[in-house]
């Protein structure tokens, strides 16, 4: 006999008409055959529906499809980068340092100093890399092509504008790097390029444009724009391109070697020799073995891994189990809305196998179909981003497009299997299908299963103890690593949580009885109708899980920045820092006048540090110093240590979560954050003692006293009133190995002052009157002792009160300097935007998922809807149904989700927030993890969501049910 399901195939094939004359294959693949016929033709008759599960398996696919993408691309590679470092060079040198370098083959992993450099043949000491191509040239026997870069500053529209400047002329043969898109090559002093940075930032693509570089104007003429590379692979940062400095003294640099042969590893260890970092294209293409490598070299090679394979494994795992959870309530409402028709063609001789087979066709044809579409979209998207350079460089994907096809390819393959596990439950439950029941219309889902219920508390008890115990160890340990155990003991908890909501559901049916009839009649009719009820809540319950365990980790994180946060400044006063960290007498007559002319009678006071002597401390190019200098020591000492134990503490032994050193805290030499002398005028200082409520102090200060913060826990710097202060000097020649050499060895000059001193508690409030540091000076009394000082900042305070964000911005743009501003506000959450957009996609993703469950139920309750008709209720009664139905699925998941996403969200805030810093001295602090959870915001998503959906599902019901004929 020819089954109902063969029949009611469109086109059955004649070999299946008799099947009891096939073999076993014969059978399996005829039922499969016309199973997959009925689900295509299925799906093009309930087109929502079907794109309804495509959208949810598909977009889970699209998003880690693109972060795989993403993920490759924005890894680039040495050798992707060398167009953009070098173009079509053979090399490229940086700037030599004072010492004999090692570097690995890829000098991006580290390099390590050595005895003194060899000299080099016609090198102009202090000179540019312009100014010292030739001796370049002259040495590696190839053509030298320099490069520098420069700060400069212009204004637009009323506004400054900081200039990244870069001096390069590829028209010895350069290219690849810069790609003219606009006019013509600069071709002398004055005419600039314009590169993509700079048109995204405003400036002109023509005519002329004024620049301020190194305290003076330069009048340039744009003749082009062009697009250039940096030496990471994606678009440069750079503003501008000049074919020669603006100021030919400029030190540092580094240079392009084009023509001759490939510079090997040989050559490159010649060239560390003579202090050159080199780049060399033919040996990051082909490194040299390993036994090549010095094992110091090696080693820092081997810190080089690649975590792709995890990351695949996390996102795969991640994705099977959102993409299920997300789908199952769609195919549940299919194979309720089939069960009639299965159960007619069961009762006309249709196996459980061709049962099956219908439904699980209906999700191989939408998996491969919405995976398939996922993938592409994905790729798509990555290519779209790799194509836009804004965007690219927003998201850090700065490389060529990369995509990896194999974990493109699994994570296709792992997006069809999560739409066929989706189907496999309602599948499965078509073996217990009552046939009479569901002819006559009527249809409840068997007995919970006790077995699947104990299964479900051990699975989650055991995941959630294990993820605790799992990130307890790692914020004790501060290990790294264990992200697939995690992502496995999160699984087995979320999965576990969903097997118990079968039992949850029928106990929460049982214990209804005082409800209002609507909402009895919903929770009794999800506890009855589980088949649907059961995916709707599992959806709810991952997505609230999801959404509580971010925003519990994330908010815990918050409020630890805020604990850890220390004000730099009184609230509402502005810094003025100088662009090269120094800010000379001119500079600052120049900036007050600028402000005052914006904003009369502001007070502006210098700011200035003890001025150690270091050339690298305040250099603009970041070059190493070439000639002996002295360094200037002026510490406070502490009792019980020696002037030399402030320059260096030989007997503290470091440890983990060490303190700084005992002798170390106050001073030039000062170890951690904090450590710093403030040197103020005497008015700014006074009027801060006045912000710290003491004003009893300000007398001593006038008198030469000096104020001394005091953070908790740490010993008094005092006795008998006053603080000790060492001054020295020690001679630093950088031509010398500077290898496990002592730098108290050869301090001199040393002197001890007892200087008079206030001291009074520092804490995160108070700190903000330090500017971060620990000592508050006058000039005078720096003057007085022989303190060297120099000028780093300007502090802006308004007298009318704090300073606007306006005001401020209006500030930042009057001054045509190469200075920068910045407002003390006060800690500011990073956090609200992205709160906001999570609660807007979840919201959205939980209100899908109700309707369609509700949709299910109301489909169902056809008949009763009829019946309750007849009987007279009207539209307002079935409104309240409705709801009751939307607003009892969705507090059921949410809370359970709620309840679940406790657990993974306290793993989260361990390693997040276990290991913290004291935010004055800045030392390492170990202690318990904060935990912070936003009740209010779950609670009103929690009621508030399913509320939303009661409401829609009440306004979709609108024309009268048909009044038919009861089956019973």
């Amino acid at each position: 006999m020819t089954s109902v399901l063969e029949r009611a195939a469109d086109a059955a094939p004649a070999n299946l008409s008799a099947p009891e004359n096939r073999s076993a294959w014969g059978r399996f693949v005829g039922s499969w055959s016309i199973a997959l016929r009925m689900a295509k033709r299925d799906v093009r008759r309930h087109k929502g529906r079907s794109a309804l599960i495509v959208i949810m398996v598909a977009l889970p696919t699209m998003l880690l499809t693109f972060a795989l993408v993403a993920a490759m691309t924005s890894q680039v590679t040495s050798v992707e980068a060398i167009p953009g470092r070098m173009g079509n060079g053979v090399a490229m040198l940086e700037y030599p340092q004072p010492n004999a370098l090692e570097q690995t083959p890829n000098p991006g992993i580290g390099t390590m100093g050595g005895e003194t450099a060899a000299p080099i043949p016609g090198w102009v000491e202090g000179g540019s890399s312009f100014e010292n191509a030739g001796a370049v040239s002259r040495l590696t026997g190839r053509t030298a092509v320099p490069l520098l870069e420069e700060s400069a500053s212009t204004r637009l529209d009323g506004r400054r504008l900081s200039v990244q400047s870069l001096a390069f002329d590829p028209q010895p043969g350069v290219v690849d790097k810069l790609t003219l898109t606009a006019g013509r090559l600069p071709e002398r002093a004055g005419e600039i390029l314009v590169a993509t940075a700079g048109v995204r930032a405003g400036l002109p693509t023509s005519g002329t444009l004024r620049l301020r570089v190194h305290d003076k104007d330069v009048d340039v003429t744009v003749v082009g724009t062009a697009k250039v590379l940096s030496e990471y692979g994606g678009p440069s940062w750079n503003h501008i391109v000049t074919p020669v400095p603006f100021e030919p003294a400029t030190t540092g640099g580094g240079w392009i070697l084009l023509g001759g042969d490939p510079v090997g590893w040989d050559e490159v260890k010649g060239l560390n020799r003579q202090g050159f970092t080199v780049w060399s294209a033919d040996v990051l293409r082909n490194p040299p073995p390993a036994s090549a490598l010095s094992p110091e070299v090696a080693s820092m090679e081997n810190f080089n891994e690649n975590r792709m394979g995890s990351f695949l494994a996390i996102g795969g795992a991640l994705l099977l189990v959102i993409t299920t959870l997300l789908v199952g309530p769609a195919f549940a409402v299919s194979a309720a809305r089939q069960r009639r028709a299965l159960a007619l063609a069961a009762s006309n001789g249709a196996t459980t196998a061709q049962l099956r087979h219908t439904v699980l066709a209906q999700a191989i044809v939408l998996g491969v179909v919405a995976a398939g579409a996922g993938a592409v979209l994905g790729v798509a998207a990555g290519w779209l981003v790799a194509r836009s350079e804004w965007l690219a460089s927003t998201l850090g994907m700065t490389g060529p497009l990369d995509v990896p096809v194999v974990a493109v390819l699994a994570t296709t393959v792992i997006a069809m299997a999560s739409a066929v596990i989706a189907a496999l439950l309602p599948a499965r439950r078509l073996g217990r299908l009552d046939i009479i029941g569901v002819m006559k219309g009527q249809s409840v889902s068997p007995r919970p299963s006790v077995v699947v219920f104990a299964i479900g508390a051990i699975a989650a008890a055991l995941g959630g103890v294990a993820l605790i115990a799992l990130a307890s160890q790692q914020s004790q340990t501060g290990t790294d690593g264990g992200e697939i155990r995690t992502v496995v003991t999160a699984i087995a908890l979320v999965v576990g949580a969903v097997m118990l909501s079968p039992m949850l559901l029928v106990a929460i049916a049982r214990g209804s009885s005082r409800l209002p009839v609507a909402l009895r009649m919903a929770t009794r009719d999800a506890g009855r109708q589980r088949s649907r009820s059961v995916p709707a809540v599992a959806a709810i319950l991952a997505g609230v899980a999801v959404l509580t365990m971010t925003l519990i980790a994330s908010g815990s994180d918050e409020e630890q920045r805020r604990r850890e946060y220390a004000a730099q400044n009184l609230f509402g006063d502005t810094i003025v820092y100088g662009g090269s960290g120094l800010l000379d007498a001119e500079a600052q007559t120049r900036v007050a006048d600028q402000f005052r002319a914006i904003r009369p009678g502001l007070d502006i006071s210098p700011v200035s540090d003890i001025d150690n002597g270091d050339p690298l401390r305040y250099s603009t190019d970041g070059s190493m110093p070439t000639e002996p200098y002295e360094l200037h020591s002026v510490n406070v000492v502490p009792r019980g240590c020696s002037p030399a134990d402030t320059v260096w503490d030989a007997d503290f032994a470091p440890t983990s979560n060490a303190e700084v050193p005992p002798c170390q805290v106050l001073g030039t030499n000062g170890m951690g954050n904090g450590g710093q002398i403030v040197v103020l005028t005497p008015a700014e200082l006074e009027r801060r003692l006045v912000a710290l409520d003491r004003e009893g102090d300000v007398a001593a200060v006038r008198a030469g006293a000096v104020v001394v913060g005091l953070p908790e826990g740490q010993s008094s710097l005092l006795e008998n009133g006053h603080v000790t202060v060492m001054t020295g000097t020690t001679p630093v020649d950088p031509r010398a190995t500077t290898e496990n050499v002592d730098p108290a060895a050869n301090l001199r000059d040393v002197r001890t002052t007892a200087v008079p001193a206030v001291e009074v508690p520092l804490d995160r409030k108070s700190s903000a009157a330090f500017f971060g540091g620990r000592m508050l000076v006058s000039t005078d009394t720096a003057t007085k002792q022989g303190w060297p000082t120099l000028t780093t900042r300007l502090t802006v305070h308004d007298p009318a009160g704090p300073i606007s964000q306006d005001l401020s911005d209006r500030l930042g743009f009057g001054v045509d300097d190469n200075v920068h501003l910045t407002t003390e506000r006060g800690y500011v959450s990073e956090y609200g935007t992205i709160i906001a957009v999570l609660l807007g996609i979840f919201t959205l993703l939980l209100l899908v998922i109700t309707l369609t469950s509700t949709a299910l139920s109301l489909a169902e309750q056809e008949n009763d809807q009829a019946t309750l008709a007849a009987l007279g209720s009207g539209r307002g009664t079935r409104r309240v149904m409705a709801a009751a139905q939307a607003f009892v699925l969705g507090v059921i998941g949410a809370v359970l989700g709620v309840a679940v996403g406790i657990v993974p969200g306290i793993a989260l805030a361990h390693p997040l927030t276990a290991q913290s810093y004291n935010p004055i001295t800045g030392n390492p602090m170990m202690g318990d993890p904060i935990l912070v959870f936003p009740w209010l915001i779950l609670l009103g998503f929690a009621m508030a969501v399913p509320a939303v959906a009661a409401g829609l599902a009440a306004a979709g019901i609108r024309k009268a049910p048909n009044a038919t004929h009861r089956a019973s």
